[in-house]
């Protein structure tokens, strides 16, 4: 009976996130609020800090903190081993979170990068970045290498705008210079990578503010030009890569009169977005994303209001449950005890992907002929989440249940 009572309990909890819908509220950040703050995660963790608010008065900040989606709570850690700062650059490699480069409080621009070790809470001075001290930098790692590039030099130089990009190697902490980004230099743009390539986007440039997107590919040290990112120009935007898709969304417009809460969708295959529902939050500019265990994570920025809100974002519901092209897909018995078939009637080049409730892919089936069967086999009971897709383009998503 005890079992029967906690699985049901199980049950409603799933079933309530589950029609929250795509966005969901977690625990607010118990710092102060901000925004052009800095991101990484190592372990299962996310590490936030720094930034700034000027609302009255300009506050900088130098403080981190570490957020446990486990327990979905806020812990201070040691501050920030450079100066006060705000709009710097972050990555992370193995075990190890990096930050560096942006604007400290007399207003002058950084090129200095420190490593966090979370298992220490300590801080290590790396290599200086070899470029000209910038803030607005764009990073994405390929391959355990840390690639940062773009962004806004010094005032006084007559390429405010940089397109110079590095590469950093931790083994022999060092910098190599890679071939410059080929779009306009430009300041806070969005950066993710995904399959062995980067990918960098939007930002402002001189008074503009951009939707051209762009790859990277380090095997040939060559970006090419990619579709633009929806039908919006916009900046200090913020962007993820989750489930096989890259995900670009708020920001504002380049006036600062408009911000956005608008998300979309790129699709590596087709080389298409799609919009997808909107940032559950209020619209915002300067907000920032991490990943961790293909749930996405969106905190902190500002309207002219500084915020410190936190969101998870489930990349598995982007499609509405029970969408379909033309053909009618059945998915019998749901709830199941030991199996459940999907049948796609004439659907041909079918793919399914099944995840776990807190987003980790499990399985993934292609090519499917009309219909398959999936085992619970060892899995626990519970609530799980399936994504049918036909040629890389979602149809069909939702629950199964087992019981």
């Amino acid at each position: 009976m005890e079992k029967i009572l906690t699985f049901l309990l199980l049950l409603l909890l799933s079933l309530h996130t589950y029609a929250d819908g795509q966005w969901n509220q977690k625990a607010t950040f118990q710092g102060v609020a901000r925004h052009r703050s800095s991101a990484f995660t190592v372990g299962g963790k996310a590490y936030v800090g720094m930034g700034h608010y000027n609302s009255g008065e300009h506050v900088i900040f130098k403080d981190f903190w570490e957020y446990d989606p486990a327990s979905d709570s806020w812990t201070q850690k040691a501050d920030f081993g450079g100066s006060l700062r705000y709009q710097c650059t972050a990555f992370s490699i193995d075990n190890y979170g990096y930050v560096g480069l942006g604007r400290n409080a007399d207003g002058n621009y950084e090129q200095d990068f420190w490593k966090y070790d979370p298992s220490s809470n300590m801080w290590y001075p790396i290599s200086d970045f070899p470029g000209a001290p910038r803030r607005g930098a764009v990073a994405f790692v390929i391959d355990k290498k840390g690639y940062v590039g773009c962004g806004q030099t010094v005032a006084d130089t007559t390429d405010l705008y940089v397109k110079d990009f590095y590469k950093y190697e931790p083994n022999s902490n060092s910098w190599v210079k890679m071939a410059d980004f080929i779009g306009i230099g430009r300041t806070n743009p969005v950066g993710f990578s995904y399959n062995g390539k980067g990918y960098v986007g939007t930002g402002h440039t001189w008074s503009a503010a951009l939707k051209d997107f762009y790859e990277y590919n380090p095997t040939s040290n060559y970006w090419v030009q990619k579709a633009d990112v929806g039908d919006t120009l916009r900046q200090d935007a913020t962007g993820f890569c989750v489930l096989d898709k890259g995900y670009i969304g708020t920001g504002n417009n380049v006036e600062g009169t408009i911000n956005y809460k608008d998300f979309w969708m790129y699709d590596f295959e087709t080389n298409t977005w799609t919009q997808v529902n909107d940032f559950g939050g209020v619209a915002r500019r300067f907000m920032v994303s991490f990943v961790i265990e293909n749930t996405a994570y969106c905190w902190g920025g500002t309207n002219g209001t500084n915020l410190k809100d936190l969101w998870s974002f489930n990349a598995y519901l982007s499609v509405n449950e029970g969408k379909t092209k033309t053909q009618e897909i059945i998915i019998y018995p749901n709830p199941a005890s030991d199996q459940i078939t999907f049948n796609v009637g004439d659907l041909t080049n079918v793919s399914i992907d099944i995840y776990n409730a807190v987003g980790q892919k499990i399985s993934a089936f292609n090519s499917i002929d009309y219909q398959f069967v999936f085992n619970l086999g060892d899995l626990p009971i519970g609530v799980y989440f399936f994504v049918i897709s036909k040629n890389y383009n979602p149809i069909k998503t939702g629950k199964i249940i087992f019981q």
